[in-house]
Order: C-alpha cells, then sequence, then structure tokens
C-alpha cells in the first residue's frame, strides 16, 4: 500500500476505494460515477461519497471523505 500522506495531491478515486475496503468499508451502491460506501465499527455508521472521475481527487474532497469516515476508522485513517 502506498503512503497516501505523501500523496494526497495525487491520489486516484481507485486508491480511496482501496484503502476503505481495506478498512472493512462496504460498497453499497453506484449513482452515477460516484460509488457510496458504507462503514461500521461498534455500533457506529457511517457513509461517504467517492467520485470515480479520471484523473486526481481534489485536496478538499479527500479531506471531506476523510472526515465523513473518522467516526469508524480514527483521525488520520487516510494518510496511514
Amino acid at each position: 500500500m502506498h503512503c497516501l500522506a505523501a500523496r494526497l495531491s495525487i491520489v486516484k478515486a481507485r486508491e480511496v476505494n482501496r484503502r476503505i475496503e481495506q478498512l472493512g468499508g462496504v460498497h453499497t451502491r453506484t449513482v452515477g460515477s460516484h460509488r457510496r460506501y458504507r462503514a461500521e465499527k461498534g455500533g457506529v455508521v457511517a457513509f461517504t461519497t467517492v467520485a470515480q472521475h479520471a484523473g486526481d481527487i481534489p485536496i478538499g474532497t479527500l479531506t471531506a471523505i476523510e472526515r465523513d469516515l473518522v467516526p469508524v476508522f480514527g483521525e488520520g485513517w487516510l494518510r496511514k
């Protein structure tokens, strides 16, 4: 697994998808070019959406994805 911390500006959607799934997130549905993920741990449920567009995911979008799943995966889960 690549260290995403050093690569936050050049992260592709497939890398984020892979990380979420490695940590136990489940792909629940796809609408257009967006994948919806659900993660659960200890009764806490969190959701996020990852756009599947070509190219890199913008920093602000990565931050939002990370923030959405912090209740389940903990702080800095995307950077590990």
